[in-house]
């Protein structure tokens, strides 16, 4: 496993973080309930789109595992997107106690 093969997985999971935060600044409360579904997509796009263009760079050995790969890594940028939720909430909480 070379660095390409361990940078690959953030960068999707970045992509997709700013595609679902693009797409939450809509305001369309209808259109946020999809926003997971649409990093998944996102994500399995970009592990095939980087497995046949760059077959190095996805730690994967056919197209289906670089689209599992691609999909959990966009299923993953809507965790990150609740950690940094709860992040903000407990600065804002001044290091108070939480519920929880």
């Amino acid at each position: 496993m070379n660095i390409t093969e361990i940078v690959t997985v953030p960068v999707i999971v970045g992509f997709c973080y700013l595609i679902g935060y693009l797409v939450k600044l809509f305001k369309n409360e209808k259109l946020n309930d999809f926003i997971p579904g649409i990093c998944i997509v996102i994500g399995i796009v970009l592990g095939l789109v980087s497995f046949y263009t760059i077959p190095d760079l996805v730690p994967a050995s056919d197209w289906l595992a670089a689209a599992v790969i691609g999909g959990f890594s966009g299923l993953s940028a809507t965790g990150v997107n609740q950690v940094v939720k709860k992040l903000k909430l407990m600065i804002n909480d001044k290091g108070g106690e939480t519920n929880g």
